[in-house]
């Protein structure tokens, strides 16, 4: 996935799943230049255990550039990912 956003601005980045099971998104490492903080969970008011929602991340770069944002979809007490996202940003 490639994204393209003016420097200086925010914006969220939304990642599908079902945090209802225990697994979450997790960004490997935050690379020099960027800010990255969990907002929240999204799922619907009436959501069932199981059920599918999605993960908020405020994304924010403070000098225009190519940043690679690498995040693992995984349980926090388990080694291996179930899945990974490489997403590609350009800030000019």
């Amino acid at each position: 996935m490639r994204l393209k956003f003016e420097a200086g601005r925010a914006f969220d980045l939304k990642l599908g799943g079902a945090p209802s099971t225990g697994y979450l998104w997790a960004l490997r490492h935050t690379p020099a230049g960027l800010r990255v903080s969990e907002l929240n969970l999204e799922q619907a008011a009436d959501a069932s255990l199981g059920d599918g929602g999605q993960q908020v991340f405020q994304v924010l770069a403070e000098q225009p550039g190519r940043y690679v944002l690498e995040f693992e979809y995984k349980r926090r007490w388990e080694a291996e990912p179930l899945d990974s996202r490489h997403i590609e940003i350009e800030w000019y």
